[in-house]
């Protein structure tokens, strides 16, 4: 039994997922190409499929909740039409975001999370998917790593937080910027917000209450950045 500080530890116990959702088992699922699969589990996938093993533990980002989701199909889309090279997970929580943009091409990859279980949940699941090469776990508060330079940023966080965050004109330097963590009257707020940057909105996805927004870094002219898909986005 450790004491620090006056404090002891009375026990410890490991819980995995399945203990955390009173024996509830997490199955593999699809979001369009992408198949998200716990280790436990078997799962056969096609040629142009793409494989993420993930265990959740106890922490968020299990690819089912609506934000996930809608952060997963709006990597998909960008990733179809373009290949960012260097990503910020701005709370990455089991390393999910992350760990699908390096599948999906990504070089350099940077997921930050305060919370230190998920920081630890996510380097297991980046060594998990062989992708460690690429994708960098760090803990550290958001507002910390706003500044960083990124091609493509992921945010799925709460409100507060995002709200927060949106004060910072370098958060719309980024060329693809995916915003999650919204409901509907609080992604108007942002929408609002947006009209005083450079930026447009490339795609929004609703899934029950919540809103997951896709946006896209517009030069003054109206082009893109990238000037061989120009016209591309409208």
């Amino acid at each position: 039994m450790a004491n620090q500080g006056g404090v002891s530890l009375v026990s410890k116990h490991v819980m995995d997922y399945r203990d955390w959702q009173a024996g509830e088992d997490l199955k593999p699922f699809r979001i369009e190409k992408l198949v998200i699969c716990p280790p436990w589990k078997k799962v056969r996938i096609s040629k142009d499929e793409i494989l993420i093993r993930l265990d959740p533990g106890v922490v968020f980002g299990t690819g089912l909740h609506p934000t996930t989701r809608g952060c997963l199909k709006a990597l998909w889309r960008i990733y179809q039409v373009d290949s960012p090279q260097d990503v910020l997970d701005i709370g990455t929580g089991t390393g999910i975001l992350a760990i699908a943009a390096a599948k999906l091409g990504a070089r350099k990859i940077v997921a930050i999370d305060l919370n230190e279980l998920a920081v630890e949940t996510a380097r297991k699941n980046v060594l998990l998917n062989g992708v460690e090469d690429r994708v960098q776990v760090k803990w550290g508060e958001a507002e910390a790593f706003v500044r960083q330079k990124a091609d493509l940023l992921l945010v799925n966080l709460h409100f507060q937080v995002i709200d927060a965050l949106m004060k910072w004109e370098e958060l719309f330097f980024k060329r693809w910027i995916v915003v999650s963590g919204l409901f509907h009257g609080q992604a108007s707020g942002v929408l609002a917000t947006l009209g005083k940057q450079l930026v447009s909105v490339h795609d929004r996805m609703e899934d029950n209450r919540w809103v997951t927004l896709l946006l896209r870094k517009t030069q003054p002219d109206g082009g893109s950045r990238d000037g061989k898909r120009k016209g591309l986005y409208g």
